[in-house]
């Protein structure tokens, strides 16, 4: 069994040698200058709670383990940036739909909150957290005990189920109202 010392010393040569061939493999993958450093520092974390050791620094397989080690290091930073930043946004022709007026027809919706609620539950649900409450995709996941893919999913189908029902309805947008279209 080797001494913490030993640990240590073996720790501060490897990131002598290798600091700046990990910081290169993890600035490929991130693309980010602060991101591949703080990629690095969690190897070398790793690496330390892992105890790992080689008797030669500078062997192939001592090699190949530190770019391993700092690869999945820098993904998951990368994953983990990709998550935050995954945030569900209505595109223009969806903005804020429960805000649009709509006018009476003779099917007798006569408004938006009609016709969303005429979706299926689990779209109704999904569309209802997310548009009306204002709840993440993670937020509306957990409340509905789904994964946030299915969330997603959900609210896109949602979304065209809308499109069409206000179509069937005969109406269309112009500006902010929706307007009744004329059978020719």
């Amino acid at each position: 069994m080797r001494s913490k010392r030993a640990s240590i010393r073996f720790i501060e040569n490897s990131y002598k040698l290798y600091e700046q061939k990990m910081y290169q493999v993890a600035y490929s993958v991130l693309h980010d200058q602060g991101l591949a450093e703080d990629a690095v520092q969690e190897a070398f974390v790793k690496l330390m709670k892992h105890n790992v050791y080689f008797e030669d620094l500078e062997s192939d397989e001592c090699k190949r383990y530190m770019i391993t080690v700092i690869k999945h290091s820098s993904i998951d930073i990368y994953n983990k940036k990709r998550k935050e930043r995954e945030i569900v946004y209505l595109s223009a022709e969806d903005a804020d739909i429960k805000d649009i007026p709509v006018q009476d027809d003779a099917d007798g919706i006569n408004n938006i909150e009609e016709i969303i609620s005429s979706l299926p539950e689990k779209y109704y649900l999904v569309v209802n957290c997310l548009a009306v409450k204002n709840l993440s995709v993670k937020e509306t996941a957990l409340e509905l005990g789904i994964t946030e893919a299915n969330v997603r999913k959900r609210f896109e189908r949602a979304k065209l189920m809308l499109k069409n029902l206000v179509k069937r309805s005969g109406e269309y947008e112009t500006g902010s109202k929706l307007h009744k279209t004329e059978a020719v």
